[in-house]
């Protein structure tokens, strides 16, 4: 069972960063959430191939912060802070990478909630990243990078540990209306709510130049580290 987390100080402005951890069934959502699963989308169809080529280019406008994971990491539990663990099931350790999404109960109360995106293995070599909060209390959103791809996308700052996004990407609104979920670039499923967004990684600014494969999901939280290319600053 999949576990959400959620904020005290969105039901009492003068909480802490506090959070309680409700059950999936514990958690009182909108009644159409309930009413209608997920969408499974494929991401690699030629409709979405064309979708992309029509979309706007998109920059990662924040700076976040970033860690190469080491062996000796991983045994000493240094990571635990950014939701890095040993996985007693599977017997590796693995990240679990939360999103903050707004929720309404069936007596109509809003809640900002910390849901489960994602659980994946991680390994010695790869990054761990954490994008910057969109609230004060917001539960961190941690994710892995292979050091390939970070070392494609990012580049490092003056500031030790924080890294710069570069490179650009097309991103589309999930015009489903509904909680969708994919197959994900890295292995294992994706999933996103109402309001997420797609994204397909380009290594330029043509058409040919979106990635066949590296296709995935962004939330509220991780749409909002980006600016439209156009828009940027140098």
């Amino acid at each position: 069972m999949s576990e959400t987390i959620k904020s005290n100080s969105e039901q009492d402005p003068n909480a802490g960063s506090e959070w309680d951890i409700l059950t999936q069934d514990e958690t009182v959502d909108a009644p159409e959430a309930h009413e209608t699963g997920p969408v499974q989308v494929d991401l690699k169809t030629p409709e979405y191939d064309a979708k992309f080529r029509q979309a706007e280019y998109y920059i990662k406008k924040a700076k976040i912060k970033a860690e190469q994971i080491t062996q000796e990491g991983l045994e000493s539990g240094a990571y635990a802070d950014r939701d890095i663990r040993f996985d007693e099931e599977s017997g590796k350790y693995v990240v679990d990478t939360y999103v903050m999404r707004k929720e309404t109960a069936a007596d109509g109360t809003v809640s900002r909630v910390a849901r489960l995106e994602d659980t994946r293995p991680v390994t010695p070599g790869e990054w761990i990243a954490t994008n910057p909060a969109q609230q004060e209390g917001d539960h961190p959103n941690n994710y892995a990078i292979p050091d390939e791809t970070f070392k494609k996308k990012y580049e490092a700052t003056d500031q030790e540990g924080v890294y710069r996004g570069k490179g650009k990407a097309r991103i589309i609104k999930n015009e489903t209306g509904r909680p969708v979920t994919i197959e994900a670039p890295w292995g294992g499923p994706q999933g996103g709510d109402e309001h997420c967004y797609f994204c397909a990684v380009c290594e330029d600014e043509t058409e040919d130049s979106i990635s066949p494969d590296n296709r995935y999901i962004l939330s509220e939280n991780d749409f909002a580290t980006y600016v439209l290319a156009s828009e940027a600053e140098d």
